[in-house]
């Protein structure tokens, strides 16, 4: 069975005649719902037609899902899937690395990382983002993501890391030609920055090192505009935002690196005062990381990293044209959200922020 997704269908017959259609080519190819695969974000909706119903009241054509290994409950079907989150560690350079010792140091034993990373060997993490690139195929989607980036749990308190941005990016770069090595996928390749080391888009040289890295031809950038306000806690305003991403474009347009953005995850997250809060909490009372057992560690760090990438939709002077300035093939609106009926209303107000609905 396969979801009959004729919003797409209609948006690749670009009838310059025709008033409806021209408005459409305005708009991103895809534009999608992220989706968690799990029973908590399933169990809010009824079937396929729901789902779809909920994306194209909303101005949406699609969803971009990330497998959480639970069942899809029959309600994900070839068609509806615009495109898939790649699995990924936040951390996984010292057991790529093979820095057993260090991970030792981070996990409460031996046995417990090994069971974390599923082995010992590279292979383990390869299958897992293989079974997501076969996945991806298999529901027709038009592009996958993948994140570029590192850091260990206690690192996100500490902002001191290991890794430099170079050496994620080679290492990623290496992660990523293994996986697509000998294939040839129907869909674009995506790298999304985050603010710990490794694709930050601060500076373009490091952008254009990952690029050049990548063998396929089909890659590009999914920008995560929060993500990329999470590099800077001095933003107070939608439009501080807008002017900062704006600056960061400029210095890749000038690298000639502005047709690699091929795609976006549309967020705000204004978190600098919450960051400023917490480095001067952490200067007065650390956490003694050695005394919390590592998933309780796991727990709180999570906690922590959505306090700094809060995920609310990005309304502001400057958004629209912001966006219209990259012109993405793929957009996808990226919340934190509590229910169904918060999460649309997001969408709803992002979508009409955008004129994707009048």
């Amino acid at each position: 069975m396969k979801w009959d997704n004729k919003d797409l269908t209609d948006e690749k017959e670009k009838t310059l005649g025709n008033k409806k259609a021209k408005l459409s080519v305005e708009k991103p190819y895809c534009r999608s719902m992220n989706f968690s695969i799990y029973d908590g974000m399933l169990s809010r909706y009824e079937d396929s037609g729901d789902i779809m119903r909920a994306c194209k009241e909303r101005g949406l054509n699609g969803l971009e899902v990330i497998r959480a290994g639970e069942s899809d409950q029959g309600k994900i079907l070839p068609g509806m899937v615009n495109g898939v989150h790649l699995y990924f560690h936040i951390f996984w350079m010292d057991w790529w690395k093979g820095d057993y010792e260090r991970l030792d140091q981070e996990f409460d034993s031996r046995e417990q990382w090994v069971e974390y990373f599923g082995g010992m060997d590279r292979e383990s993490y390869l299958k897992s983002i293989r079974d997501d690139l076969d996945y991806a195929q298999e529901m027709g989607a038009k592009y996958v993501v993948f994140h570029v980036s590192e850091v260990t749990l206690r690192e996100s308190y500490t902002y001191q890391y290991r890794y430099s941005d170079e050496e994620v990016i080679d290492a990623a770069a290496e992660v990523i030609n293994l996986v697509l090595s000998g294939k040839e996928y129907p869909f674009d390749f995506l790298v999304e920055n985050l603010w710990w080391s490794g694709l930050t888009l601060k500076d373009p040289a490091f952008t254009r090192r990952l690029l050049d890295k990548i063998e396929t031809k089909r890659k590009g950038i999914m920008l995560d505009t929060g993500h990329y306000m999470n590099t800077s806690s001095e933003l107070l305003t939608p439009e501080d935002a807008v002017a900062y991403l704006n600056k960061m474009l400029d210095a890749h347009e000038n690298a000639g690196l502005l047709p690699y953005f091929k795609g976006m995850h549309l967020q705000m997250s204004l978190s600098g005062g919450y960051v400023k809060w917490q480095k001067n909490m952490w200067n007065r009372t650390p956490l003694d990381f050695d005394q919390i057992p590592f998933y309780e560690l796991f727990r709180l760090a999570y906690e922590h990293a959505c306090h700094i990438d809060i995920h609310h939709p990005f309304i502001g002077t400057g958004v629209r044209e912001f966006v219209e300035r990259i012109a993405p093939a793929y957009i996808t609106f990226e919340y934190q959200q509590n229910s169904r009926k918060e999460y649309e209303s997001f969408v709803e107000a992002q979508s009409r922020e955008l004129g994707y609905l009048i």
